[in-house]
């Protein structure tokens, strides 16, 4: 997830249950047809007064809110609203509290629910405004949101189901829960990734790095805390190790390299003055060399194999926003380059860098991450979006293939949740998919991607929830040996998961 930038972004929360045209509280049928529509967002001049009333949104077919328990949360689908993926209501009278973001209540009658309010953020004033109408047959509803500043409004219209796990599956299948930590003591904020080694987990949150004990998978004990001295926005964390010591590269601006041989005692060894989002590590030649995914959507490359005095060898420019993610494998990277697409950029010569390949602008506009495997024989990546949309794409990676870096199979959940981090070994993908958990694929045959194992990490009706589209299983990691998944979920902390998947 790209983070630099402070988004205006608000939730709904708790819990309840419905959506059907027969609700289960006793409420009546949806009386009448409602217009289809399409989902769509637009730009309209604003006004001091902006989408003051329900009806400023337009007209609505009356009474088909009647006997509608909206309690609960749900779903927007059809075009990606802000930053947000879902509503949520906790129902009180003829008022409804909407997203527990401090606005005032908004109002429910049988015909709309409505709720308008203003608020500040980095000086400018806001108008922001949602209102739900049309239950249609089906128990799916018309959402509209605006949200305006002292010049235009953007208005967002999307249709709204119950929100439920994908194909209304159940907690897991083939993974289950083994351990999970959260600790009290921790600072609120995001969780991004997780590396292991051996029986050591190291969580990288917005605020440091978090270093625990997972010699007992059901029971994580924290043994130590890396804080960096500066505002951090640590988003990414790897590992080697060299000398008979154990170091984590913490991506962030700068980068930092600890020692974290003594996990009680992490000790910062260098700064590496780059702005970066992400990294990927590789040994190759007996030298450690470190890839940074910028802001700046560069790559540079440091040689880090005496980690107190890392070294730029080289770097590679691309035309993207940034580079979000990366993997490298034998000298070649593959950068995800955001709204240029995916690279293949050999590295082979750090100092003299080569563009092999690239796709692009890929499905959903914004490559995120990606992973390389071999099955079969055949060379593959694995690639990743992040936006709506966004799902799994499988291209061929061999660059004597008449079809190198072009896609030939996919796979995808919902439009309205993203997929996030990829990892593979061999023929088995295992991926974070934000509020659609974590899955498990098998690529025998790569052109039709098969799903194996899931485990839904984010409860749909769950307190702990929000409104954000980035949210739930974010970072992953595996152990193949003790067949154990490592979970970097924003809301819950690290999960700890059980690998029974054939």
């Amino acid at each position: 997830m790209t983070g630099r930038a402070i988004a205006v972004v608000f939730a709904f929360a708790a819990c309840g249950d419905n959506g059907t045209n027969m609700q289960p509280d006793g409420g009546a049928d949806a009386p009448g047809e409602v217009p289809a529509f399409t989902p769509e967002c637009h730009d309209v001049d604003a006004t001091p007064n902006a989408f003051a009333t329900a009806a400023d949104f337009g007209p609505v077919v009356a009474g088909t809110l009647a006997g509608w328990d909206p309690n609960g949360r749900w779903f927007l689908t059809g075009v990606r609203v802000g930053g947000q993926s879902s509503y949520h209501f906790e129902r009180q009278g003829s008022q409804v509290i909407v997203d527990r973001n401090g606005q005032a209540p908004g109002t429910i009658d049988d015909d709309v629910l409505f709720q308008r309010g203003t608020f500040m953020s980095q000086g400018q004033q806001y108008i922001l405004a949602k209102r739900v109408s049309n239950r249609a047959a089906d128990g799916s509803f018309r959402a509209e949101r605006a949200l305006c500043d002292e010049q235009m409004c953007r208005v967002c219209t999307a249709k709204m189901i119950r929100a439920t796990h994908n194909d209304d599956e159940g907690e897991g299948n083939h993974l289950s829960l083994v351990g999970q930590l959260a600790d009290a003591s921790w600072s609120p904020g995001y969780t991004f990734n997780v590396r292991v080694l051996g029986t050591t987990a190291y969580l990288v949150r917005i605020d440091g790095l978090y270093i625990i004990d997972v010699a007992d998978p059901a029971h994580p004990t924290q043994l130590g805390y890396y804080h960096k001295p500066t505002l951090a926005y640590s988003n990414d964390v790897k590992l080697f190790e060299t000398g008979g010591k154990r170091y984590a590269v913490i991506a962030d601006v700068p980068v930092d390299v600890v020692d974290v041989t003594n996990p009680a005692a992490p000790q910062l060894v260098a700064t590496i003055a780059e702005e970066a989002h992400t990294l990927a590590l590789e040994t190759r030649g007996g030298t450690w060399y470190a890839y940074f995914g910028n802001y700046d959507a560069s790559t540079p490359v440091y040689d880090i194999t005496n980690p107190a005095q890392p070294v730029e060898v080289g770097s590679y420019q691309t035309s993207g926003g940034l580079v979000h993610d990366l993997s490298v494998e034998n000298g070649v990277a593959y950068l995800n380059a955001w709204d240029a697409g995916f690279l293949a950029v050999d590295f082979t010569t750090p100092s003299a860098p080569v563009l092999l390949g690239s796709w692009g602008p890929t499905t959903a506009l914004t490559s995120h991450s990606n992973w390389t495997t071999t099955v079969g024989g055949r060379h593959i990546a694995l690639h990743g979006d992040e936006n709506y949309g966004a799902h799994l794409d499988v291209l061929d990676v061999d660059p004597a293939s008449a079809t190198f870096m072009k896609p030939f199979a996919s796979y995808k959940t919902r439009d309205f949740i993203s997929i996030h981090n990829i990892m593979a070994f061999g023929a088995k993908a295992y991926f974070s998919y934000y509020q659609d958990g974590i899955r498990v694929v098998d690529l025998s045959n790569p052109a039709a991607p098969t799903l194996i194992g899931y485990y839904n990490t984010w409860d749909p009706q769950a307190d702990y929830t929000s409104s954000a589209f980035f949210e739930g299983a974010v970072g992953i990691d595996v152990d193949l040996s003790r067949r154990l998944v490592f979970v970097a979920d924003s809301p819950r902390g690290l999960l700890i998961l059980q690998d029974n998947t054939p």
